[in-house]
């Protein structure tokens, strides 16, 4: 009598989302006779297009690495975005800044210079705006003071008041 050998049959498919803006996006990893790597981006979803040669093998390195050239793309044009809200409200501007990966932070601060990191566009335009004018106010004060907690609600404030300005003119476009 011998002992059978049940071997699982059934590919287990993973069911990732990747975040960008604040929304969940469900991503597709899709197999081509292509020899790159492409993704395309829609409405409620991501579609990563790999090689078949990866297909047996583990692809979380790529599907990462994918990831992460996408948040650097969105984070080009998102900041830059932020940074004008911020310019406007605030009224100065940091002499430069760069986008580059940080490990455990969001951005960095230094004489009139801001680092911030791409993966910042995981949240909202809410969240990415307010960072970047507490960013512009530790470029001005040192973190903690008096004049850097006054110019941040100032800042703050003035940004509320910008948000329902905006908002009003989204509806008068959309009527």
């Amino acid at each position: 009598m011998s002992v059978l050998k049940f071997r699982k049959t059934v590919n287990n498919q993973t069911y990732l989302t990747v975040s960008v803006l604040g929304k969940s996006l469900k991503l597709n990893i899709k197999y081509t006779n292509t020899a790159t790597v492409e993704l395309n981006k829609k409405d409620y979803e991501i579609d990563l297009f790999l090689p078949k040669a990866y297909k047996n093998i583990e692809n979380i390195d790529i599907v990462n690495m994918a990831i992460q050239k996408l948040y650097n793309t969105i984070a080009e044009t998102e900041i830059e975005y932020a940074m004008e809200v911020a310019r406007h409200i605030l009224k100065f501007a940091p002499d430069d800044y760069s986008i580059k990966r940080l490990n455990g932070e969001f951005y960095k601060c230094s004489k009139n210079k801001i680092t911030i990191n791409p993966d910042i566009v995981r949240f909202n335009r809410e969240i990415i705006n307010t960072t970047i004018i507490q960013a512009f106010c530790k470029t001005k004060h040192r973190p903690n003071s008096i004049a850097y907690k006054e110019l941040l609600n100032n800042a703050m404030n003035t940004y509320e008041i910008y948000k329902k300005k905006e908002n009003k003119i989204r509806i008068l476009k959309v009527s």
